[in-house]
Formats: structure tokens, C-alpha cells, sequence
């Protein structure tokens, strides 16, 4: 079912019912406009290059398992995540298709890698043994991608390291590696091409180190959804992306002659469950930081910043409050609280009682993206959907 081609009122009949005994505060995730992302990277980059769709922090507050499903169906390429827990709970829901833990594995989770077929990315010979070793008890071959950093500084063998490392790591026969990866540092911007091009020669150096050693991988992947989108060059024959996928990227790619058509997936909704007539002068919420100026009249809405809904955006966003009226937008005012957020609504026509406020998401043409409320904090985007919390009920439109 479209639910977006519904009639208002029946969608309004639907949220109702998911959200029954729970607070009117609701995440909306457009799974419809999830497979149109998906769909545009993989006509963008091509049938010789595959995708591993990120979905690691329950895929950036978007919920992985009902990501993973709904993008399986259409031949998902891979799935990545951080933590090999968060490939054994894609398992534990049925999700089959390969599972690349870019985080690599801690002591003991060797075991969980070899049980669940979860591919690990590794960067220390201790853990090349410790997989070779679950991997031999077991009976089977285990895939592994090596990482090398390249520039990035965190995980990764040290491109100067790597023909040593590569020598160390022969004498496991029980696993194989199959893959090559790097991760850009700075490939949404534009005045570092010269050092993500040297990020990109110093993986050439290193695949061809690989081929010397003896090795041979299938696979070779640098980009992430920056490189993805500006960095063809860089594409290998696997590309890992997230913010793409989630239509999250007009802060976390380089700017590009002919954007990518791709539409948000997920939206941030409450209702106006009280209004006060409140005279001018009269302060508001913690710390007294907001004072109305005139006879006002003030919203208040059911969600804080435990759901994900910044404290920094105190006196520092708008809404969209879905009148009668029309859409309209609408000030925060005073400070966020971990509950309870205030809307100054003296202009918005026909507001009344139980009207929805979208608070992260696009209404009629007016449209507050997580690009926006990420620059009026100081962050990006990512961190504002990852940062919706659990106890905001997902519904899942397509």
C-alpha cells in the first residue's frame, strides 16, 4: 500500500492505530523512497559495481531489520554493520544476505562470525589467527576483507605495513581473504581531492601488494556514499554507502553538477496536546531563555531530546504545524526539555487541540530536512536520525 496517496484522513486513521496507547510522537519511514534511493545508486554506479547498504546504528534510527527487508526482495548486493552483533540479530530475523562487519570482531565474538556467516573486516594478525582458529574447530572456510588505512587514521593496517602484515598472515589455511577495502577521509570536500587522489594511489599500491603476496580477493571498495556519489574512480567493484540509501546528503557529500534524485526516508511527527493563551512577558520553559513579546499563544508538544530531538535546538528551530489552514511553520521557543517541547503558534491559522506537527520531514512544500536541523547545531546529518530514540515508535509506510 502508497500510504502517501491515501486521503488524509485514513492516513491520520492509520498512525492512530499504530501508535494506540503510546504518546502522540511518531517516526514515519518511507520504505517506498528507501528502494527509489537504492534503485538510483545502483543506476548511478552501475551494473559492475555492488552496494554495501550501511546499516549499522539500526541503520541511522531507521530500524536495520525492517531496512534489511525491505531491501533484500529487490537483491540487495550486502549489508554492513559495525558490530558483529548487529549481524547476528539481521540473521536472527531471516536476513540472508551477506553481512560485511566493517568494525571488525572482539575477543570471543570469533565464534558468532563463524555460526552466523558473517563476513569480518580484519587489520591485526591476532585477529586473523583467532578467526582461523574458530574457522578450523568448525570445520569450514572462513571470508575475510583486510582493511588498510590509506589516510583515514583509525582502523586499518598501515599502507608502509602491509607487505609485512601480508606475510605474517600466509600461514592461516582456514580462512581466505577476499577482500580490500580503505575508507576516504574527506571525500565530500572538494578542496581535499588532491589527498583523497593519494588516498586512491595508495590503495592501487596495496591491491597490487595483495596480488604479489599471493592473494586473491574478489572484492576492492573504498567509497563511502561521498565517494559513491563524486568519486568514480574511487567505486573499485563494491561501494559502501548509508546516507544515500537514507536520503541523507546534502551535508555529508560534495556538492555535484547533477545531484542524485533521492527523497528522505525517514520524518519526525507529535501533536499539539495542550494550548495556553499566555500574556506578553511571561517566560518560558527552563532558564527563563525565552520571553513572549506580545499576547501569545503557545503549543506544547509530547517529545524531548530522550527521543532524539536536540536540546541545542532550543529557541533555534521551526515546525510545520498541520493546520485546517494548511501547513504552516511555527518557532520553538524556550528551552527543549527531555519530554516536553513549546511551539509559539500566534500565526498559525486554525491551529487547535490534536493537530500534528512535523518536526523532521517535508508537508504541501514546506520542508525542515535533517541536513537543515544539523546546521543549526553543529552536526550532521547522520547523528540527527541515529540520535531518534527507541522509545519512538517507527511506522513503516511503502
Amino acid at each position: 500500500m502508497d500510504y502517501k496517496s491515501l486521503p488524509t484522513g485514513a492516513l491520520h486513521a492509520i498512525v492512530r492505530e499504530h501508535i494506540r496507547g503510546h504518546r502522540p510522537t511518531w517516526a514515519e519511514i518511507d520504505l517506498k523512497n528507501l528502494v527509489h534511493n537504492y534503485q538510483t545508486v545502483k543506476q548511478h554506479i552501475g551494473p559492475k559495481v555492488g552496494i554495501v547498504t550501511m546499516v549499522k546504528a539500526d541503520a541511522y534510527g531507521h530500524g536495520s531489520i525492517r531496512i534489511a527487508r525491505a531491501l533484500e526482495p529487490i537483491g540487495a548486493d550486502w549489508f554492513g554493520v559495525a558490530l558483529p552483533e548487529e549481524g547476528v540479530a539481521l540473521r536472527e530475523a531471516g536476513i540472508t544476505t551477506p553481512i560485511m562487519c566493517c568494525g571488525g570482531f572482539w575477543q570471543d565474538q570469533e565464534t558468532s562470525i563463524v555460526e552466523f556467516n558473517l563476513t569480518p573486516v580484519v587489520y591485526r594478525v591476532d585477529m586473523v589467527a583467532t578467526l582461523n582458529e574458530a574457522a578450523r574447530k568448525a570445520g569450514v572456510i572462513v571470508d575475510y576483507h583486510l582493511k588498510v588505512d590509506t589516510g583515514m587514521g583509525r582502523l586499518g593496517v598501515p599502507y608502509w605495513e602491509l607487505e609485512k602484515f601480508l606475510e605474517e598472515i600466509k600461514r592461516f589455511n582456514h580462512v581466505y581473504l577476499d577482500g580490500v577495502l580503505t575508507h576516504f577521509a574527506s571525500a565530500d570536500d572538494t578542496a581535499q581531492d588532491d589527498f583523497t587522489a593519494e588516498q586512491v594511489r595508495r590503495f592501487d599500491s596495496s591491491v597490487r601488494s595483495v596480488a604479489v603476496a599471493g592473494f586473491k580477493p574478489t572484492y576492492f571498495h573504498l567509497s563511502n556514499s561521498a565517494g559513491t556519489q563524486s568519486h568514480p574512480e574511487a567505486w573499485g567493484n563494491l561501494v559502501r554507502t548509508g546516507g544515500l540509501i537514507y536520503g541523507l546528503w546534502q551535508d555529508t557529500t560534495a556538492p555535484v553538477a547533477t545531484p542524485l534524485d533521492l527523497r528522505p526516508v525517514m520524518s519526525l511527527h507529535s501533536r499539539i496536546t495542550l494550548l495556553k493563551d499566555v500574556p506578553a512577558g511571561q517566560s518560558l520553559g527552563y532558564g527563563c531563555t525565552f520571553q513572549t513579546s506580545r499576547q501569545s499563544i503557545i503549543a506544547t508538544l509530547p517529545v524531548g531530546y530522550d527521543d532524539g530531538y536536540r536540546r541545542d535546538l532550543s529557541n533555534n528551530a521551526k515546525v510545520i504545524v498541520l493546520s485546517p489552514a494548511g501547513p504552516q511553520y511555527a518557532d520553538v521557543v524556550g528551552r527543549v526539555s527531555m519530554d516536553i517541547v513549546l511551539l509559539d503558534v500566534t500565526d498559525v491559522k486554525g491551529v487547535s487541540l490534536g493537530n500534528q506537527v512535523t518536526m523532521l520531514g517535508e508537508r504541501d512544500g514546506l520542508s525542515i530536512t535533517a541536513a537543515d536541523l544539523a546546521a543549526r547545531v553543529g552536526t550532521i546529518s547522520y547523528e540527527i536520525t541515529c540520535n531518534i530514540s527507541g522509545r519512538v515508535p517507527r511506522i513503516y509506510c511503502q
